[in-house]
């Protein structure tokens, strides 16, 4: 008997709500911040993976159906693979679904997500190193690729994935050791690569990723339910691709890396695996014409343009409101300095007006603070917005988590830097160090939502009021 409790706290709601709306300087500001941080909540609560999966995932008359795709359930025994950072709540709720079937249910989780709701024998639990792969993600990466190779051809594998699942999943080739592929992790976040660039390296250093998992797999049926934080929604950069074609190659993998000067960095065996892969040694990653694919299905049930809409969708309610994008990528510097130049372009964003962008930047790391890319995002607007009140600047990452932090993002208005200048913070010095996080926690404006169970990126917001 499957037995799952409902304990977990709201993850929609942001932690000192009051306190972040009272630090504006006037009723404008304060109104502007409410308005804001609702607006952050409806977003949060609109990429819900239990709500996001149970408008997708139904049984009725013994037919599976996943949007208007319908099965027969005539399957022996359901094999669920439950990956990334909403792996808790997508297992729970698939368990709900299916709970009735012959089913086996991995699960593999970041460290420090709240597990106590998933209690059964046939659920194997590994909690999991994000960002930085560990030796728990190894062992989950040989438990999961031992497993779904050994099912039979009439078996179900349904994956759950979501962000994260790349660094959680782990499978390096045999000859690379898990510490020199965490290392490389490391170096291409830190040299400021792109997630594609970045997954277009993962997938060729490992069993697993670009669509491998499904290739290993005999089951009959393959179905992938993914909740996307990639922007695009690429699908061989959601989890690196495990059940899905790869458009790239062991060549362009290596391009990645002397274009980020990485090449004469890495480990010789990672070097010989790549050159291997380069010559035609080693298999490549599925890619888009293998017949592997006709018997897998991808379904994306939730990304960044659905928490934008949510987010706009409750500012309209109060102010105007447009969704510039959900696929913004740039630097998180550029991300807040142009924010704050179409805060001060009254033709563009007029009184009682707001502005939606979601989608993910990238931080240059030059000094040892703590912070990340929303709250960089938000600090690097500080001082373009200062004296404007009734105007608010503010960031969130979905996941509730931002870079090396506890917080999710942070929030400003126009008299941030006056308030900063009393207590003697410089936001120039903080940004110069990194310290995003620790600029904002002096003025108590910090998002602080805690681990959500979700991720879909970034949503970035402006209102003037």
């Amino acid at each position: 008997m499957i037995c799952l409790r409902h304990n977990l706290k709201d993850t929609s709601k942001i932690l000192r709500k009051h306190v972040l709306i009272s630090n504006g300087a006037d009723s404008s500001s304060r109104r502007a911040r409410r308005l804001c941080l609702d607006a952050f909540e409806s977003a949060l609560k609109a990429v819900d993976p239990a709500r996001c999966l149970q408008r997708w995932l139904r049984v009725k008359r013994n037919k599976l159906r996943v949007g208007s795709f319908e099965l027969s359930m005539d399957f022996p025994r359901i094999v669920i693979l439950s990956v990334g950072k909403a792996s808790v709540p997508m297992l729970e709720t698939s368990l709900k679904v299916l709970g009735r079937y012959e089913i086996s249910a991995i699960l593999v989780t970041p460290d420090g997500s709240p597990t106590e709701g998933l209690q059964d024998p046939r659920i194997t639990i590994f909690k999991a190193g994000h960002p930085f792969p560990n030796q728990v993600g190894l062992r989950a990466g040989r438990y999961v690729e031992s497993i779904t190779e050994k099912m039979s051809k009439d078996e179900l594998l349904i994956c759950l994935i979501s962000g994260g699942a790349s660094s959680l999943l782990v499978a390096p080739p045999r000859e690379v050791s898990l510490k020199e592929k965490s290392l490389l992790t490391s170096q291409l976040i830190r040299s400021n690569a792109t997630i594609h660039e970045i997954n277009t390296v993962r997938r060729h250093l490992s069993q697993l990723k670009g669509g491998r998992l499904a290739k290993k797999c005999p089951a009959s049926i393959i179905l992938s339910l993914i909740m996307s934080d990639v922007v695009g929604n690429s699908l061989q950069d959601i989890g690196s691709g495990l059940t899905a074609p790869d458009p790239t190659t062991y060549r362009d993998a290596v391009g990645v890396l002397k274009k980020h000067n990485l090449w004469n960095q890495v480990s010789q065996p990672i070097t010989t695996h790549f050159e291997k892969g380069v010559r035609g040694r080693l298999a490549e990653t599925v890619k888009p014409h293998d017949p592997t694919l006709r018997r897998v299905h991808n379904f994306i049930i939730a990304d960044n343009h659905v928490a934008c809409a949510a987010a706009a969708l409750t500012l309209k309610q109060q102010v105007s409101c447009k969704i510039l994008t959900s696929s913004a990528e740039t630097d998180a510097g550029c991300m807040g300095r142009l924010l704050a130049s179409i805060a001060t372009d009254s033709d563009f964003l007029r009184k009682d007006g707001s502005l939606v962008i979601g989608g993910e930047t990238t931080v240059t790391v030059r000094g040892t603070g703590i912070g990340g890319r929303n709250q960089e995002v938000v600090l690097s607007a500080v001082e373009q917005i200062s004296g404007r009140l009734g105007t608010v600047v503010a960031a969130m990452g979905t996941d509730g988590i931002d870079g090396n932090s506890p917080a999710a993002g942070a929030i400003i208005d126009g008299n941030t830097l006056k308030r900063s200048e009393k207590i003697r913070l410089d936001p120039k010095i903080y940004l110069e160090r990194n310290d995003s996080y620790n600029f904002f926690r002096r003025l108590h404006d910090n998002i602080i939502t805690g681990r959500t169970g979700t991720n879909v990126g970034d949503v970035y917001l402006l209102i003037r009021v």
